[in-house]
């Protein structure tokens, strides 16, 4: 029969071959709207759990600030940071925006950092998404499936599976491929997009921005009965 001792030292020493963490977490800002985790919605944002390897997110950074006695909401482009980590606990750094010159510069040069638990600075790759007129009601499943078919600096190739309906195909269906495919051994992630006219609905950080947005526009009058309308006056 073995001794304690010795049971115990082999339990220490299994113990210590162990890995410490077979994962990557991400720890965000509480102003940050995660849009989508290596091209899906996210399940959870605090913090979000990432496989090892290479990871992408795009986000939107919701700040607010005053102006004179008004509160002004600002909604940045949505950024895409893609980062390649093993065994880590990383957290999002943002900027502080204080002012319409800090929400500026912001948006002309978005300035952010990476760090781990030791606050060292990690190496990763940054873009925009880019959508042109109306922003309510973005697909972002099929904006950053789109985007990262093509060669940007943040790109993440992924496995796709792009359904088209029938009555779009028109009669020459042979010129079409049946599904789009972009293979990639760091990570594979299977996305049907449905093609419609109609988006998708809101978000409720969304909506939140364009009533602020439609407020500050409007003189003194409509304020009031708008005002009066809420309250039920």
């Amino acid at each position: 029969m073995k001794s304690p001792c010795i049971l115990c030292a082999s339990a220490m020493l299994l113990a210590s071959l162990q890995p410490v963490s077979a994962e990557v977490t991400l720890q965000l800002p509480s102003d940050v709207e995660l849009l989508t985790v290596n091209g899906q919605k996210p399940l959870s944002t605090a913090p979000v759990t990432l496989s090892n390897g290479l990871n992408q997110i795009a986000f939107r950074y919701n700040a607010q600030y005053r102006k004179q006695a008004n509160s002004v909401r600002y909604q940045s482009d949505v950024l895409i940071v893609r980062f390649n980590e093993t065994d880590q606990e990383l957290q999002l750094k943002l900027p502080n925006i204080d002012s319409a010159k800090a929400a500026k510069q912001f948006d002309e040069s978005p300035s952010l950092s990476l760090l781990d638990k030791h606050n060292q600075a990690i190496a990763f790759d940054q873009d925009r998404l880019v959508k042109n007129g109306l922003q309510i009601g973005r697909n972002f499943e099929q904006e950053i499936l789109l985007y990262n078919q093509g060669q940007h600096p943040a790109s993440l190739a992924i496995a796709a599976v792009q359904t088209i309906p029938q009555a779009s195909l028109g009669t020459n269906t042979e010129a079409l491929p049946a599904a789009t495919i972009v293979t990639s051994t760091a990570v594979t992630v299977n996305t049907t997009i449905k093609q419609s006219a109609t988006p998708d609905s809101p978000t409720q950080a969304e909506i939140s921005h364009m009533l602020d947005y439609w407020y500050h526009l409007a003189d003194d009058a409509t304020k009031a009965k708008f005002k009066a309308k809420i309250s039920g006056k």
